[in-house]
């Protein structure tokens, strides 16, 4: 009596079984190795965002065209209109850093759902193992 294994296509997808959870799981596992890539990155994008804004805040900052705090010739400029000019300079920049801030912020949300996601899995597989268990059927 010879065995063989004829190849065909894989048996679908079925997580009630111990392989197909154990699938599952390892499904979650890469996706939480993902989730944390795009975090790193996430976090590495707002950090350049917040640095080219506080940049582009030094060079407003310095620019001649900035209005001096104080009286002259008889008009006042206070630090508050010297700090609107500022803020208007780099608007562009601000809001490229609370973009990627959000982004972050978003990347962070996905990267906790997943690992939530993935606990909840971890103890559905681990009862289908134990439904499992003495019956035999254990792998198939």
């Amino acid at each position: 009596m010879t065995s063989y294994y004829e190849i065909g296509p894989l048996p679908p997808y079925d997580p009630d079984t111990p392989v197909g959870a154990e699938a599952k799981l390892e499904s979650y596992r890469d996706d939480l190795d993902k989730a944390c890539e795009q975090l790193r990155q996430a976090r590495d994008a707002e950090v350049d965002a917040k640095d080219a804004r506080d940049a582009a805040k030094r060079r407003a900052q310095f620019d001649p065209l900035c209005p001096k705090v104080g009286v002259f010739d008889g008009v006042r400029t206070t630090v508050a209109y010297q700090t609107a000019w500022i803020e208007d300079q780099i608007v562009d920049e601000e809001r490229e850093y609370q973009l990627k801030k959000l982004a972050r912020q978003a990347a962070s949300e996905h990267l906790k759902k997943l690992g939530k996601q993935g606990s909840f899995q971890q103890s559905l597989t681990n009862s289908v193992r134990d439904a499992y268990r003495g019956t035999g059927r254990y792998g198939t």
